[in-house]
């Protein structure tokens, strides 16, 4: 499967490497770089809708991260953070109140069957509705 994904405009280019230079200035200027590197939420924020725009320019998910100077996989788990963030929550189950009945009504009344010739079936009978069927057909 291709995607077919418009070239970008030089200044589309310049503006996603300022972009992404901000973003990298800021996590300097914080202080803690390297693996153990703490990111706000608003700076997770900020690369996922970067991640976002550059795929849409065609780019990579490890491109998009080499740029913001993170790893791919940090990328990728924020970006699915974000996707359950703004996924709605399914409705639990719940237990709900039942009332539990004897049996059918028709089986109350009789649970014989009666099959007759030309594929008649009649059912639900008690036997003294099935006494008088059978006499009235014999």
């Amino acid at each position: 499967m291709s995607m077919s994904v418009a070239p970008m405009k030089e200044a589309e280019v310049m503006e996603m490497k300022e972009q992404a230079e901000k973003f990298r200035r800021q996590v300097l200027e914080r202080g803690e770089v390297g693996p153990r590197t703490r990111y706000t939420q608003e700076q997770r924020q900020e690369a996922v809708a970067y991640l976002r725009v550059r795929q849409q320019q065609g780019a990579s998910r490890e491109e998009a991260a080499k740029e913001l100077g993170v790893s791919s996989w940090t990328l990728s788990r924020w970006g699915s953070a974000a996707r359950r963030a703004t996924q709605e929550e399914p409705a639990r189950a719940a237990l709900v109140p039942v009332e539990v009945k004897d049996a059918r009504p028709e089986a109350r009344r009789g649970g014989l069957v009666v099959h007759g010739p030309g594929g008649v079936r009649v059912e639900g009978l008690c036997v003294e509705d099935a006494v008088r069927l059978l006499r009235g057909l014999l």
